[in-house]
């Protein structure tokens, strides 16, 4: 937003970076420590959602296809490719349900109420887990990326238009394509929460409109990164 860019296919980079991130614990999770295989997952999660966003990137930037066009359709691609790996590959025999195995527990995100504990705390136990810290660290960052970098004010500067960044000697290109990239592996995010933390496994349908919200949550909190956190966390609790 901030680069004047609407990419409306968070869904389908949050799709493919749970993916990514699914199936690297798969692949890994009977092999290597759990702490590590975690931490390859969000690697995976962030490569494969901004990966998944390159392409309409580069089309938005080199051939000026409209960037709420492209990851529309990217999102269908991302649907169909997660369907026919899991139906193919790694549904569990005998099940109907669209799913693999549970992911090994050791490569489970550790619940608040388990950290808590580690130090003396005692709390209700509940679905939140340690990628909520992370979200918050995530913004912290987006917001010093944004407001106290160089490549903050590029991006910041494209958004008054492609004549203006020219002229302050920004390449408007390459602007484009990293601020979709960052936005595709935000997107691929959603799959630490949702593929790691939540469901244990890997399966159709745990995106549940959240790249959609996402964009409500962002213009309600005014499209910067801390007014994005309260507007979510006061959505959600209303």
């Amino acid at each position: 937003f901030n680069a004047m860019l609407f990419n409306i296919g968070g869904e389908g980079q949050a799709y493919i970076g749970g993916l990514g991130a699914g199936l690297v614990i798969l692949a890994l999770d009977t092999v290597l420590p759990g702490t590590l295989v975690i931490l390859l997952a969000i690697i995976a999660s962030i490569a494969f959602g901004a990966l998944w966003a390159f392409v309409p990137a580069y089309l938005r930037a080199k051939r000026g296809s409209h960037e709420l066009i492209t990851p529309i359709m990217f999102y269908f691609m991302a649907n169909a490719i997660m369907l026919y790996v899991i139906v193919e590959y790694l549904t569990r025999p005998g099940l109907a349900n669209t799913e693999s195995r549970t992911f090994a527990e050791s490569t489970w995100l550790p619940y608040m109420h388990e950290i808590t504990t580690w130090f003396g705390w005692q709390t209700a136990e509940s679905p939140l887990n340690v990628s909520f810290i992370m979200a918050i660290a995530t913004a912290i960052g987006v917001w010093a990326y944004v407001y106290k970098t160089r490549w903050g004010y590029e991006l910041r500067t494209l958004g008054k238009g492609d004549t203006v960044a020219t002229y302050a000697g920004i390449n408007p290109h390459r602007t484009i394509i990293v601020a979709l990239c960052i936005s595709g592996g935000l997107s691929g995010m959603l799959a630490i929460n949702e593929i790691i933390g939540v469901h244990h496994k890997l399966l159709t349908g745990f995106v549940a409109g959240a790249g959609v919200v996402g964009i409500a949550v962002s213009l309600i909190g005014r499209n910067h990164p801390l007014g994005g956190v309260i507007s979510c966390i006061y959505g959600n609790h209303v």
